[in-house]
């Protein structure tokens, strides 16, 4: 499935000797457009949450999601007012969701 407000990409590495795949969800423009501009620019981070899974349709397998944002709304999510940063980042990861994805 395709959405421009998402990109998907599939990452093939080997760690430690044996072969891991995963995917990046790059959420900056979903951020952008749940905040109403006020996060989802600049800099990106992988996100701490790793909890999602996706079908690879190439091998058929579950494959780990790591979850690319704004370094804006990472740190702000860490810092003194975090209330709005989380609010903004569950509604996206809602919209993952909904779109697919499966926590796991």
């Amino acid at each position: 499935m395709f959405y421009e407000d998402i990109n998907i990409t599939k990452r093939k590495t080997i760690t430690n000797g044996k072969k891991y795949d995963f995917f990046i969800y790059t959420l900056v423009s979903l951020e952008h457009k749940l905040s109403g501009g006020k996060f989802g620019k600049g800099d990106t981070v992988i996100s701490k949450v790793k909890d999602f899974k996706m079908l690879d349709d190439e091998t058929g397998e579950m494959l780990e999601v790591k979850i690319r944002c704004s370094k804006k709304i990472s740190d702000a999510m860490e810092g003194f007012e975090p209330k709005e940063s989380k609010k903004v980042f569950k509604k996206c990861l809602k919209e993952l969701e909904n779109r697919g994805l499966v926590r796991g």
